[in-house]
């Protein structure tokens, strides 16, 4: 029997789609001398995250620029000296193509001459050895594309079917997870019948070759609490012996219809295993900014990195609600955990 129905990769590509990168190789936590060092709580500072004052650091572009409506989802990658940030980005009403920047803190940072780089959106960067490699949707699937300076990027190939918000964690030598938004079927909410959305695992051990595993659970919210319907943009960091997880969560659903909008906000969760998650409190770690700020509509993606003793995150959000992105007016903030 043939299935008719449509993916929600389909259709959100086609409409908008929300999305979060995550960061790529977690650095070890520092030790010095041979003295006992004091176990690092990354729950409590996983919670206490506190905005830059000068947000947005990273802006939509000049006038006739590739990216002068808006940015979207994103990935920062920590190339040890310097911030590579990659973005989905677009005219008003245009298709996405994916542009980068460079930042020495994480807070002033310059886009790329050669950008745009290539079509595409919500794309995410590990480096494996010497080799940085990006993953994004198109075509149909998975793509992933290799380059040995993060700027200069090979064609694409296709590693896996077609995902949204993806995000690559390497937690061994041989073993890679991959995090991501897909079909969570429809529910029927405040007389809307639309699609909600849910986060999956795949599993490698290269990083090439994936299998789905279908286990994987984070739990929505009780009724009527802010991630209680859709669940996307996961972004995981392995911290010792746990995992770390943080989540666009959303009371909406999605029909795909012109006007139709959502709202996120972002949450936390760890897990043992990365299977089974187990949420860190039932409030939001990253909520809205106040009513007509820059970042007072909706979250729309979020990274997050491990370093030097403290979290360094930034996240995507507009001043309005979750809609057709390429007329939003997406940019990207940043902080740090306290």
């Amino acid at each position: 029997m043939t299935n008719t129905t449509p993916t929600l990769a389909a259709i959100l590509l086609l409409t908008g789609a929300p999305a979060l990168a995550c960061a790529g190789e977690n650095p070890p936590v520092a030790r010095s001398g041979d003295r006992p060092q004091r176990a690092v709580n990354y729950t409590k500072l996983a919670r206490s995250l506190v905005r830059h004052p000068n947000n947005p650091v990273i802006e939509v572009g000049e006038k006739g620029a590739w990216n002068d409506q808006t940015l979207g989802c994103f990935t920062v990658l920590d190339a040890g000296d310097t911030f590579h940030f990659y973005s989905g980005g677009a005219q008003f009403g245009k298709k996405k193509n994916v542009g980068m920047a460079t930042s020495k803190d994480g807070v002033n940072w310059i886009y790329s001459e050669k950008n745009p780089l290539f079509p595409g959106a919500m794309p995410y960067a590990i480096k494996v050895g010497e080799t940085f490699r990006l993953y994004h949707p198109a075509g149909g699937g998975l793509q992933m594309r290799t380059s040995q300076d993060g700027f200069n990027w090979s064609e694409p190939k296709k590693v896996f079917e077609s995902v949204m918000d993806p995000c690559v964690v390497r937690v061994a030598e041989n073993k890679f997870h991959l995090y991501y938004c897909g079909n969570g079927g429809r529910k029927m909410i405040g007389g809307k019948n639309g699609w909600v959305f849910k986060n999956f695992l795949a599993t490698s051990e290269d990083g090439v070759t994936w299998k789905k595993q279908p286990k994987m659970n984070l739990p929505f919210g009780p009724e009527g609490s802010w991630d209680s319907t859709s669940q996307a943009g996961p972004c995981v960091l392995k911290l010792d012996d746990t995992f770390h997880m943080w989540y666009l969560g959303s009371a909406n659903n999605w029909t795909g219809k012109t006007g139709d909008t959502m709202v996120w906000r972002i949450g936390h969760a760890t897990s043992p295993d990365g299977l089974k998650w187990t949420k860190s409190a039932r409030e939001p770690v990253l909520d809205l900014g106040k009513l007509g700020a820059w970042d007072g509509g909706s979250m729309l993606s979020f990274d997050i990195i491990f370093r030097d003793g403290k979290f360094l995150f930034w996240y995507a959000a507009s001043p309005t609600k979750h809609g057709d992105e390429t007329k939003m007016r997406i940019q990207i903030g940043h902080g740090t955990s306290k």
